[in-house]
């Protein structure tokens, strides 16, 4: 009896400090946000799907959605939905997506840095959605990439969105 306790006691304990380290909302954000902006920085991953004339990379354990629209997929990792909307008239330069972000009165941003490397315009955002949900955005250039997120793994969730978005290639016709 006195071992159960011992080992009830020693549990809980361990859970306590478990829970102790895990990151605050803030730190995710913070780290995700920065985390992003260097995987910006970095060469793409080579594409490994074609979906009509979007190449892209897809993480291990993410799965793309065609769509009836070309410029919109859905990519999906378990419960979580990502939508990718690719505008193929806009260059790699392009802050189209930042602007209106930015000039959205209905949009409280949390956190949010661009950056600018090798003639290419990127961005990642975290907005409040709501009290307990958070819309993630990433960007480069047309690419766009959003979610909306609780509060936990905001930080490799812009990762991996960012990286995505960077691995982006448009298919030209060949005629």
């Amino acid at each position: 009896m006195k071992r159960k306790w011992l080992l009830a006691s020693a549990s809980c304990l361990m859970l306590l400090t478990l829970t102790g380290c895990g990151k605050t909302v803030e730190e995710q954000i913070d780290n995700g946000v920065a985390s992003a902006q260097t995987v910006f920085e970095e060469n793409p991953q080579q594409p490994n799907k074609t979906i009509g004339k979007i190449e892209l990379y897809v993480p291990s354990g993410y799965d793309v959605k065609e769509s009836e629209d070309l410029n919109n997929l859905i990519i999906t990792q378990g419960n979580e939905s990502y939508i990718l909307f690719v505008n193929y008239y806009e260059k790699e330069d392009s802050n189209l997506h930042y602007e209106l972000l930015k000039n959205d009165p209905s949009k409280t941003i949390i956190k949010e840095e661009t950056v600018e490397f090798d003639g290419a315009f990127g961005f990642s955002a975290v907005v409040e959605y709501d009290k307990e949900q958070f819309e993630l955005i990433v960007s480069s250039g047309g690419v766009k990439m959003s979610t909306i997120s609780e509060d936990k793994n905001i930080d490799q969730k812009l990762v991996d969105m960012m990286t995505v978005v960077r691995s982006v290639k448009i298919v030209e016709d060949k005629e």
